[in-house]
């Protein structure tokens, strides 16, 4: 018989893990490699040697400014690079650095997204644990559309806000289908762009919501995805403040949270103290296969977290609702 207590299921890297998309430990080299190879229009010029009066071209020489010994890992090198741009002049090669990192990354990710044809059984049997309670939501911290593309599979209706009887879908770091245009004041000629709900400023394609709305680099830049560095905080924006606000309904009628794959973040101060102060009297599973990950939890919830050392798909959840 299926699960019948409401639960928030809250999503990281390591949920899409098995559909290749990137854990954040391996995002660097995986995606340095994607620009390498793809050379796209909306870069190339930056990759070339002598561009911008640099040997390697600029966007190398940004990368070997803010990281000479290529030990950052993609986080830590978007957070560093965050800090040196907002610190010195516009000339500075690590602003391009910045720029290509942010295309190239969403650019991987969509490769990622068209290849996946079917999700895997595992990601069908956690719609069905999804669907197994009215009340059942998600919080996802990951920019891909696996879920989106799995609960469409299923034939099952899902929302990015709260909205009646759609399974909620609640993405507090944004989302490669996302635009931010209505931030900028911007109206779009196509009008099959809705806000994610009353409020809000941020929106998507509601008429084609699995599909690439910038595969043509037009716009791009207006793609809504927060970066580590990011200072884009529920106190200082009020489109973030709109999903943590969702978030945190979600939390508070849910009965129990099982994380999946989600680090709880060194440096994500703020979502390591939500999800605390949120939790508390609440039924808490953390599933991740690392241990350093698993001890973030001990100490953020102590003894009444159950933690499993397992991946995603090795997981119940994984498999069909009993």
């Amino acid at each position: 018989m299926a699960d019948t207590i409401s639960t928030a299921f809250v999503l990281g890297a390591g949920f899409s893990a098995a559909e290749q998309f990137p854990l954040v430990r391996g995002l660097r080299e995986r995606v340095l490699h994607f620009l390498e190879a793809e050379q796209h229009s909306a870069y190339r010029v930056f990759l070339t040697p002598g561009n911008g009066g640099f040997s390697e071209g600029q966007f190398r020489a940004g990368l070997k400014a803010i990281d000479p010994n290529e030990t950052l890992a993609f986080e830590e090198l978007l957070i560093a690079l965050s800090k040196r741009t907002k610190a010195t002049k516009s000339e500075d090669p690590c602003f391009i650095t910045e720029r290509v990192l942010r295309i190239g990354c969403a650019r991987f990710l969509w490769c990622i997204q068209n290849s996946i044809w079917c999700a895997g059984t595992a990601y069908q049997n956690f719609a069905s644990w999804v669907r197994s309670n009215p009340s059942n939501s998600v919080i996802s911290f990951n920019w891909d559309l696996l879920l989106e593309k799995t609960l469409t599979d299923e034939a099952l209706t899902w929302s990015y806000g709260l909205d009646g009887s759609a399974i909620p879908i609640i993405k507090p770091h944004g989302s490669i289908n996302w635009s931010g245009h209505l931030r900028e004041g911007l109206k779009a000629e196509y009008d099959g762009w809705q806000a994610l709900g009353n409020g809000c400023r941020l929106s998507f394609d509601v008429r084609e919501p699995l599909s690439n709305p910038n595969k043509q680099e037009i716009n791009s830049n207006l793609r809504y995805m927060i970066f580590p560095g990011d200072p884009e905080l529920p106190q200082e924006d009020a489109d973030v403040r709109w999903l943590w606000d969702r978030a945190g309904e979600i939390l508070a009628r849910a009965q129990k949270i099982v994380f999946i794959g989600y680090s709880l973040p060194e440096y994500d101060s703020f979502a390591e103290r939500f999800f605390r102060e949120a939790a508390e009297g609440k039924t808490i599973e953390a599933i991740t296969p690392s241990k350093e990950h698993l001890e973030r939890y001990r100490i953020a919830f102590g003894g009444r977290a159950d933690l499993r050392d397992q991946r995603f798909e090795h997981c119940g959840y994984a498999l069909p609702p009993q």
